[in-house]
Parts: C-alpha cells; structure tokens; sequence
C-alpha cells in the first residue's frame, strides 16, 4: 500500500499549477474543463492531495496534442527554476480514440526521485457542455498562500482556469461510483467534502445527463441500493476502499482520525445523497 509522502507531495503539487498555468496561457485552451480531485483541490478547498490533472472537452485528441505542445515548451522552462535543470519527458498512455492519457514525467538532476503528473482528457458529446466556472490562478487561497510563501515562482500567474461547477463534480462522482469496476476510497472523500464543506446541492437533472454527456458509453456495475441501502457487506467494501486508497492522499495524523470512527462521515455523506438521489427518482439509463 503506497503512503502519503509530504515532501513529494508539495513538489508535485507546483509541479500541477506551473503545468495549468501554461496550459491555460495556449489558444484554444477554454475549451478543456478542469474537474475531479484536484480541481476540487485547488478550486474549491479540497483538504486532500490529488495526483491527476483531469479535463473534459468537446476536442479531438489531435487538437488537445496541438495546445499540449504548446504549453509543454513552457512547462520545461518553468520547471528548471523550481526544481533545478533535468530530463523532461511526455509519455503518451494507450487509450481510447476518443479520449488521451499522458505523464508528464521531470527527473531533476539533483534528486532520485522524479516527479510525475498525469493528465487525463475525456471526450464530451459534441454540443453538450457541463456547467462551468472561471477562476483566476493567482487568485485562488491555496495558490496565493504558495506564492507569497515562494514556492510557486511564476511572474504573473493571471491565467484563467475553467472549471466544472461543484454540481457538476459532484454528478461526475455519482457515475464514477456507479461504473468503476473497483470502488475508490478518493471518491468517497470527495463526495463529503462537496456535500459537508461546499453544501452541494445535488441536482437529478445534472446527474442523468451526466450518463450521456461523454463519447465513453456509461455502463451501470453498481444500482442505486448499493449505495442508498447499504448492505454490511457494501459497508464493508466501501471502507476499505477508503483505507487502502486515502493513505496515499492524506496526512497519516488525519487519515487516524478518521480510521478511528470506522470512516462514519464518509460513508453517511455517501449514503444519504444516494438516499436523496433515489427519494427524488433518479434512473439509471
């Protein structure tokens, strides 16, 4: 089981910010929508590390190439003045037509340990947009606190980031729980920090057109009652879940904390917005 590792973490994490901050400097790049654990992260508030960078978008993987291309010569640039000079590569992941995988790998000189940032692209039907926000990099808490701290050095990092509404995070994490083929612990947490800290309302209407919105066609590996009435045995998956994945994500002091009351809040934020999911007659396609 993979441990949460501070020291890796903060430089990761600049190392996430120097790569949104050039990819939102390329022309075209409105057209990608920042979501998921770490928009959530540095968005919204998000209290836990985030390893991927992941957009949704109308563009085709060749176009999403062309702006990454782009944004990748000042990514290296800017990485040397944080991190010192090293080798600096883009690995490409098999995926599927309609969608792009890819690490952005830089291995400093000084330093065993490269740093790695995944990006993820997923294909939206043509036409059909979630709802989304705009936020000024420089003028998000979590990014000021870094700068004024010195660690995020970049002149004027007054690039605009378009984000997924939190009603929209919060119908991507109602699909990803029902099609994963394994739960993820990360999603849970997610799903409390919405609910708990942001007051999310959930919307029925987002939700169902969340199961058609991308190119991949959405197929159900968990109903409804999975999640609404929660057996001993789905109580128990789902814990584990959590456990096994949010040890990556969270300080081990914080991570206890939870551990020690069985992940209650977790597991109840989860329960009842399936509960209220299924009470307003949400369906499945």
């Amino acid at each position: 089981m993979k441990t949460y590792r501070e020291t890796y973490i903060r430089r990761a994490e600049i190392a996430q910010l120097i790569i949104l901050h050039q990819l939102y400097m390329q022309k075209g790049s409105h057209d990608l929508i920042f979501r998921g654990g770490t928009a959530l992260r540095w968005c919204y508030g998000g209290a836990r590390f985030s390893e991927d960078l992941d957009f949704v978008t109308p563009l085709a993987p060749e176009s999403i190439k062309k702006i990454l291309t782009g944004a990748l010569r000042g990514v290296e640039k800017v990485l040397i003045p944080h991190f010192g000079v090293g080798a600096f590569t883009l690995v490409e992941k098999k995926s599927r037509a309609d969608a792009l995988k890819c690490f952005v790998d830089f291995r400093p000189e000084t330093s065993r340990e490269k740093l790695s940032v995944k990006l993820k692209f997923e294909g939206l039907i043509e036409k059909i947009l979630p709802q989304r926000e705009n936020h000024v990099l420089s003028s998000l808490p979590t990014v000021a606190y870094l700068i004024t701290a010195g660690d995020f050095r970049v002149p004027r990092p007054n690039t605009v980031i378009v984000t997924e509404t939190p009603a929209e995070i919060l119908s991507d994490k109602v699909r990803s729980l029902l099609e994963r083929k394994y739960l993820k612990g990360r999603d849970l947490f997610d799903v409390w920090h919405l609910r708990n800290n942001l007051k999310t309302v959930v919307d029925v209407e987002l939700v169902e057109r969340k199961f058609s919105m991308y190119r991949e066609v959405f197929v159900a590996r968990r109903n409804i009652d999975f999640f609404a009435s929660a057996s001993k045995k789905g109580e128990k998956e789902m814990r584990e879940a959590i456990e096994q994945d949010l040890s990556r994500f969270l300080p081990p002091e914080v991570l206890a904390v939870h551990q020690a009351d069985g992940f209650a809040v977790f597991l109840q934020a989860t329960l009842l917005l399936f509960a209220e999911l299924k009470e307003k007659g949400m369906r499945l396609p």
